[in-house]
């Protein structure tokens, strides 16, 4: 029988959690990463391509701003996740338990902060698609 050194241990403790980590990624991005991914790219497409008029001006300006124009697209980015929200708690009705409240002024203060918890996730998803 061989005598299996420390250092190879080692090395396949490393290969096999390297590979078990890869699997369970691979899982979680099929199953749910890549689900909520499709879902927003369908939404932002539909929202892109209906833009609310001040959006369609804030585009409309860009051009003539080019020394603003970084502050404009953070403006319609802003308006655009706005919308891609706002279309998926229509479809999603049981996401509005998040943030229901009896007091309305707490309930608004709840789905601002559930919309910037959604595009802190959205953003995340679309920066690991764009790495992978």
């Amino acid at each position: 029988m061989r005598k299996v050194e420390k250092q190879e241990i080692i090395m396949n403790i490393e290969q096999d959690l390297n590979e078990m980590s890869r699997l369970i990624w691979n899982y979680i991005d099929e199953k749910y990463i890549g689900v909520i991914k499709h879902k927003v790219d369908g939404y932002r497409s539909e929202c892109q391509g209906n833009l609310c008029k001040e959006a369609q001006l804030i585009q409309a300006m860009m051009p003539f701003l080019p020394e603003q124009r970084n502050i404009l697209q953070l403006i319609l980015d802003a308006m655009i996740y706005n919308e891609v929200i706002e279309r998926s708690l229509e479809e999603h009705k049981e996401l509005g338990s998040f943030y229901r409240d009896e007091n309305k002024e707490r309930e608004q203060l709840k789905k601002l902060v559930y919309k910037l918890v959604m595009v802190k996730l959205i953003r995340t998803i679309e920066d690991m698609s764009e790495k992978s």
